[in-house]
């Protein structure tokens, strides 16, 4: 399957996972891919695809929405228990892509099922990126024109490795112009940002960008948190001039041997630290 997915499409998904199925031994797998704000799960068809399976399905009220929420395997089906029948998480990582519902008349199948969800989930990932399909089938309504570009400018809602976990939520999720994070690793450091320019239009997703755009540029270099911050400050009175457009901003590196975190704030909001340090106790 992974083979022959180099040259599929995000859409023939559906049909390239059908082919291979019986090899796994499985009678059925029905991808669901969760919406931008999470609140349902919806089925990849194919092109003309139609099922039996309910094309949606809330995530706070249903077992597929139940195993993704707890990022479990659960049996049974979309009408309750059913022998054979299983909802299955779908991640990358710890980002939550959806929910795969499997069914097998075999025994001992979960560990089979880690591994072809593991690897449908890496196909969608390769493939989600250039497709529309994709981009219509996770969202719930019309987005404007700032946040079409501020979600292809930041990195998964979510990230984790052994040392740290990172989260987090934009809301109005299909109006956040001017609204931007980012984040990254680097050996034993993790780097975090929380953007926010001027305004909630399209002058202030371009404003956001080019700050996001800029703290990436001169960290990659090896700048610093302070002299990133005066870096970026520079590149955007060089484009809008002094008082026209302006961003604040969090930018910090967290080590992850130590857990210090450094910031610097720059009109923003203060960061909240949870719980709040005590005196004299180890970070």
């Amino acid at each position: 399957m992974l083979e022959d997915s180099h040259l599929a499409a995000f859409e023939d998904i559906p049909s390239l996972v059908d082919r291979h199925k019986g090899e796994a031994g499985f009678e059925e797998i029905g991808i669901y891919l969760a919406d931008l704000q999470q609140s349902v799960l919806r089925r990849l068809w194919g092109p003309g695809g139609e099922g039996a399976q309910p094309e949606e399905l809330k995530i706070d009220t249903t077992l597929a929405g139940r195993a993704l929420q707890e990022v479990r395997m659960l049996r049974g089906g979309s009408e309750g228990d059913a022998p054979g029948q299983w909802w299955v998480p779908l991640l990358d990582g710890t980002e939550r892509l959806g929910v795969l519902h499997m069914t097998s008349e075999r025994g001992d199948v979960e560990e089979r099922m880690r591994h072809v969800s593991s690897l449908i989930a890496l196909i969608v990932v390769s493939k989600r990126s250039f497709s529309d399909c994709h981009a219509r089938l996770v969202r719930s309504r019309p987005m404007n024109v700032a946040a079409e570009m501020q979600w292809n400018l930041m990195p998964p809602l979510t990230f984790a490795t052994p040392k740290v976990t990172i989260g987090a939520v934009l809301e109005p999720a299909y109006e956040i112009g001017g609204d931007a994070f980012d984040y990254s690793t680097a050996g034993s450091q993790a780097h975090v940002g929380v953007f926010d320019a001027m305004g909630h239009d399209v002058s202030a997703g371009l404003t956001a960008n080019l700050a996001v755009a800029a703290c990436r540029n001169h960290r990659r270099q090896g700048m610093g948190l302070v002299r990133n911050s005066e870096a970026i400050e520079r590149v955007l009175i060089d484009e809008f001039g002094r008082g026209d457009r302006f961003v604040t901003a969090v930018i910090g590196d967290l080590d992850l041997g130590t857990g210090v975190f450094t910031w610097v704030n720059r009109g923003h909001h203060a960061p909240v630290l949870d719980p709040p340090p005590v005196a004299g106790s180890p970070p």
